[in-house]
């Protein structure tokens, strides 16, 4: 594996995780109607969210990218190369 794949990859899987990690707890919490139940059940949904954050943002990185670069070009103009 390349020393560019690898980064790729381990800095989606930090973001997936760190990402899901607030967005579950917040999530969770805020559905729960027993507030004690939140750390048996957290857990569980932060993992489950962060398989499908990793994923996702893998999956999704190109597109965003197209779009981070068309909407530079319409802001500032195509660059010369």
């Amino acid at each position: 594996m390349s020393r560019s794949l690898f980064s790729l990859l381990f800095i989606t899987l930090l973001s997936a995780i760190l990402v899901t990690m607030f967005i579950s707890a917040i999530v969770t919490f805020l559905s729960l109607e027993q507030k004690s139940l939140f750390l048996s059940i957290w857990p569980q949904n932060w993992l489950i969210a962060s398989i499908v954050g990793f994923f996702a943002i893998l999956s999704m990185r190109p597109i965003a990218v197209l779009i981070g670069q068309k909407t530079a070009d319409i802001i500032y103009g195509k660059q010369n190369n």
